[in-house]
């Protein structure tokens, strides 16, 4: 019996092992059979477009099935040609870096070839690797197998000028102003570049032309064309211990699904030197003050020895910007106005300060201007420039944008059919149209709104002109609110809307206030001010 059980055994065992042995050499397949490769330069120059050839060769004595073909663009091309735009539903493109074809069985023996076109970038010397695999079945086989192989390309040049151009030596505490230039050589048209600054911790932004699109150090450049170049020009102060040097840091590129693609940089250091006289200053009380058009600002400035000598016989000067400085308001005080020239000058005659100066002693004087009521252009800046022996210093002060708001009630005009007694009449209704119109001149503005409230006894109708316009209703506090949104210099926008008034028998005959004064309240993206105009309110004398 047990020799039974153990022939029987030995039975199965045997057949297990045939059966595991058929699907063991059934599904052997060495991937060597399949030759694959991509051809393309070793080399290439930024912003040029290459060719990648992959060509793959089935060595083997069996028909491979079920091919795909895998092609993985480097992460810093473009891709071009006609696998963008193609309709067919054996090529799938992922995104704009992954291009998979389904191909017909390959025979042996046979080769064939695939051709993948992109525009290359990258900064000078750095590497980019492009990626192929071929997936398929031999034939009689339910295994699925793979090759992949990959192509690695270094990028030889970059055909752009990229300079960060830095003053030598600066005071610290001073305000200083350095370019970044940039030129295209670049035969491929370039889209959404961008400059981003990298400053050293005690650097301080305080302005740039143009201004910077996000935060203080990143600028959307557009498109640029070769033979096209440009210029960013960067105001700060920087604050340090002396004779340190101090690194800036550029790179221009391009943004590729949520990643920075770095074409060029610009590297420079710059050193800190101490000043023989330290210069300070103070607008309206302020370090850092935003002006109105039309205002007057109060100047005073303060200077120390911080050498080693007595300082004698110094001469202060102020040169004041006459095309938004107004010229027959300036209040000298005790300095001497040379309208001429722009200059107020201060000698030892009028500051004893000036005339005796010992180390580490300070001194101070003090002026006063009137902002012109109406200037020209956008981003307008006040810059008083300050000159003490051999110091320099500049005082940028910002204007905030111009911006007016007009309130107006019409019972006859407007785009509503307006009803009801007018006077009014208690116990009847009578309907006005609420024009509101705002106008913006110099800078751009963001979150723009303008409110009122509504008199007791007063609703709206619904009726709104544009149809488009925001305009909201706070019931508690019976707030009308026109969200406006953003606006940009020079432009303006407008609304009007329809209000009906029920008044009481005690109203009757009386000059009845409809709607409040309307206030405009804007944030200025340029001062970083929040500003404000109002008109008074509208009754119904209309």
């Amino acid at each position: 019996m047990n020799n039974k059980i153990i022939k029987i055994a030995l039975v199965i065992m045997v057949l297990l092992a045939g059966v595991g042995a058929w699907f063991w050499f059934g599904n052997i397949h060495s991937k060597e059979v399949v030759n694959l490769q991509i051809l393309a330069p070793s080399e290439i120059e930024a912003g040029s477009e290459i060719t990648y050839t992959v060509k793959f060769k089935n060595n083997g004595g069996v028909r491979l099935e079920n091919l795909k073909l895998i092609f993985e663009y480097p992460e810093t091309s473009i891709m071009t040609g006609e696998w963008l735009n193609i309709d067919d539903e054996k090529v799938i493109v992922r995104g704009d870096r992954k291009v998979e074809i389904l191909l017909d069985d390959l025979q042996p023996g046979e080769e064939r070839s695939e051709e993948f076109n992109a525009v290359i970038f990258g900064t000078e010397d750095s590497t980019v690797m492009a990626v192929a695999r071929l997936e398929y079945t031999p034939r009689n086989l339910r295994a699925k197998f793979e090759s992949e192989t990959s192509h690695t390309l270094r990028i030889s040049g970059v055909p752009l000028t990229f300079e960060i151009h830095l003053p030598s030596r600066v005071e610290p505490g001073s305000e200083f102003s350095f370019d970044i230039n940039y030129f295209s050589r670049m035969e491929y048209l370039l889209t959404d570049l961008r400059v981003k600054l990298e400053y050293p911790s005690e650097f301080q932004f305080t302005s740039s032309r143009p201004r910077p699109s996000f935060g203080n150090n990143e600028w959307k450049m557009g498109v640029l064309n070769r033979g096209q170049g440009g210029r960013i020009e960067v105001s700060g102060i920087l604050q340090d211990s002396l004779m340190k040097a101090k690194i800036f840091e550029a790179t221009l590129g391009f943004w590729r699904d949520g990643r920075f693609i770095p074409l060029k940089k610009s590297v420079r250091g710059i050193e800190l030197a101490a000043p023989p006289i330290f210069i300070t200053y103070k607008v309206n009380k302020v370090a850092d003050y935003s002006a109105s058009l039309g205002e007057y600002l109060h100047y005073q400035i303060s200077f120390l020895n911080m050498g080693d000598d007595l300082l004698e016989n110094l001469f202060l000067t102020v040169n004041l910007d006459e095309n938004v400085i107004d010229f027959d308001n300036v209040q000298p005080g005790s300095g001497i106005f040379q309208r001429n020239t722009g200059t107020i000058l201060w000698s030892s005659n009028e500051i004893s300060e000036l005339r005796f100066l010992p180390t580490m002693e300070e001194g101070q004087v003090d002026f006063w201007v009137k902002v012109k009521d109406d200037i020209v252009g956008t981003n307008p800046i006040i810059r008083v420039d300050i000159s003490l022996g051999n110091t320099n210093e500049r005082i940028n002060t910002k204007v905030n944008s111009k911006i007016s708001l007009t309130q107006k009630g019409y019972f006859e005009k407007g785009p509503f059919d307006n009803y009801g007694p007018q006077p009014p009449t208690f116990g009847s209704l009578t309907s006005y149209t609420i024009h509101w119109q705002m106008s913006n001149r110099h800078n751009d503005l963001e979150n723009v709104k303008v409110r009122a409230n509504l008199a007791p006894g007063v609703r709206l109708s619904g009726e709104i002109s544009p149809e488009d316009k925001s305009l909201s209703f706070d019931p508690v506090s019976r707030e009308v609110i026109w969200d406006v949104g953003d606006i940009s210099a020079g432009q303006g926008s407008e609304v009007y809307f329809q209000i009906i008034f029920d008044p009481r028998d005690d109203q009757e005959g009386d000059s009845v206030e409809l709607v409040s004064k309307a206030t405009l309240s804007a944030k200025d993206t340029w001062t970083e001010a929040m500003i404000y105009s109002t008109f008074k309110g509208v009754d119904t004398t209309l």
